[in-house]
């Protein structure tokens, strides 16, 4: 678990009025392409344990990606200066470097021409949703669960992935309000048991951190997602607690479903409200 989130998302979000989904897209400077920090060595700790107790769960690819998987695998290395093992898939070794989780979208034939589908992916902590079922899938499909967001932003995701060039990557924010501290939180079954009837102030606020990066020799594209958890209240200003209130506010029904807070907003809205914490 991290101290304090180093990004707060919300704050970017809506002042008042209807929800939207953002893209919310920015340039990337490839120095900062992996984010350390010190929550890194418990997150690639964390990922080992993983990564012997659930590897069914948490590492998924499809054959004849390993040209993709290589080329990225390479990158990675080469950027944070150390070896990969032999011994397993590239796209699994690469991850085993970074406190990033990582998803491989490679380039397949489609009706209209060369399309982006979910290659593989070492993904040690997902917030709630399944590696495996994702494998295969175009990015609408990948994104057909989340409510609304097709409906918003499908087709300026098709644009920006059309447009996107090994010279120029890019990075964006998420951001959700959980009831555990866990990074790893999977729907097969395999995480630990989640408490019940937690009280506003035990909440956790989780940060990710998303970058996209289109690679040269495959045109496959990488993403990064390095995650943070924090306990809600280390947002601890009164104009960040206003905002992320009227973020939860904004949030419909759908959404609010979606993002696990159908019933705990409310609630979550009124201890944003009412109470500031000390710092």
């Amino acid at each position: 678990m991290s101290s304090a989130p180093p990004y707060l998302p919300f704050r970017e979000g809506p002042t008042s009025g209807d929800f939207k989904w953002r893209l919310g897209v920015r340039p990337l400077d490839l120095d900062n392409w992996i984010e350390w920090g010190p929550d890194a060595p418990a997150a690639l700790a964390y990922k080992t344990e993983l990564n012997q107790r659930h590897p069914d769960t948490v590492f998924a690819a499809l054959d004849g990606i390993e040209p993709e998987s290589t080329e990225i695998a390479e990158a990675i290395a080469a950027h944070v200066g150390a070896p990969l093992r032999d011994d397993l898939h590239p796209l699994d070794a690469a991850a085993r470097l970074v406190p990033e989780d990582l998803v491989l979208m490679v380039e397949r034939p489609g009706a209209n021409g060369p399309e982006l589908r979910f290659g593989g992916g070492s993904v040690c902590f997902p917030n709630r949703w399944d590696l495996r079922s994702k494998l295969g899938l175009t990015m609408a499909e990948v994104h057909a669960p989340v409510a609304r967001l097709n409906d918003q932003l499908a087709v300026p995701v098709d644009r920006f992935f059309d447009r996107l060039r090994p010279d120029r990557s890019y990075w964006r924010l998420g951001w959700g309000i959980l009831d555990t501290a866990d990074w790893y939180t999977p729907i097969d079954g395999t995480a630990a048991p989640r408490p019940a009837d937690l009280a506003p102030e035990e909440m956790f606020l989780r940060v990710e951190r998303e970058t996209l990066r289109r690679f040269p020799a495959t045109n496959c594209v990488l993403f990064t997602i390095r995650t943070y958890v924090a306990p809600l209240d280390t947002v601890v200003t009164p104009a960040a607690r206003r905002r992320l209130a009227v973020a939860l506010e904004a949030m419909p029904d759908d959404v609010r479903g979606y993002k696990d807070l159908a019933h705990t907003a409310e609630g979550i809205v009124a201890h944003l409200q009412l109470t500031v914490p000390r710092t």
